[in-house]
């Protein structure tokens, strides 16, 4: 694959029959939505939405997460992305794009395996961990495969209360100014689940959250004691 081919070819091909749109694109950008998406090459922002370029202001990586802010190790560059966005830009909405097939979630199935192949990766997926173990928990007898699709699932949605951990968030969708969102794209079918911030699943995510705040509490107390 020829990279540099493929640059010239956009300067040829599209830059040069679209250049008033580019000159005008160059003097400032107005994105309507801030895309948190994992980093899988088979997600494509601007595809889904059929956008141009300017419309969506992205956030990617492993398992399209947010670090929650009362949590100790933060991620500041996805937060700062986010806090720019909101506060910058003032985008209109927030969409959490979670999708079928995902190695990340698949990961976080095996994070201990991964903890040892992978430490950047294993650290960064722990943060997910108690949405596996709930489903572990209350769901014994499900099949694996639908274990991780509803890890897949859940782990989306779960992105829209870590958002709402944060005060510049929480305000504006409180008045209105915001919209969240959780979207779950099968890549197989085409199709794509829509979840509010009150979703079906508004519950679950409840009950994963007290568990999380319990596991930190103790993991802080443990600390402490050595």
């Amino acid at each position: 694959m020829d990279l540099k081919k493929r640059i010239e070819k956009f300067k040829e091909l599209e830059y040069e029959f679209n250049k008033d749109f580019y000159m005008k694109l160059k003097e400032e950008q107005t994105p309507h939505t801030l895309f948190i998406g994992c980093s899988d090459s088979r997600v494509d922002a601007e595809t889904l939405f059929q956008a141009t370029a300017g419309e969506i202001f992205q956030v990617r990586n492993i398992a399209n997460i947010v670090p929650r802010e009362e949590e100790p190790d933060t991620h500041p560059s996805v937060v700062s992305a986010i806090e720019y966005a909101v506060e910058i830009l003032q985008v209109k909405n927030i969409i959490v794009c979670g999708h079928s097939n995902c190695g990340g979630c698949a990961a976080i199935r095996k994070l201990e395996m991964y903890k040892e192949k992978l430490p950047y990766t294993g650290e960064w997926l722990s943060q997910s961990i108690s949405i596996s173990d709930y489903i572990d928990y209350t769901y014994p007898e499900m099949k694996e495969e639908d274990k991780l699709i509803m890890l897949e699932k859940l782990n989306a949605v779960q992105q829209l209360d870590n958002l709402m951990t944060y005060n510049f968030v929480n305000q504006k969708f409180a008045t209105g100014e915001l919209n969240l969102q959780a979207y779950y794209y099968d890549i197989g079918t085409g199709s794509i689940s829509v979840y509010d911030y009150d979703s079906v699943f508004s519950d679950m995510i409840q009950e994963i959250t007290s568990s999380r705040k319990l596991f930190i509490d103790q993991e802080k107390k443990e600390s402490l004691l050595n």
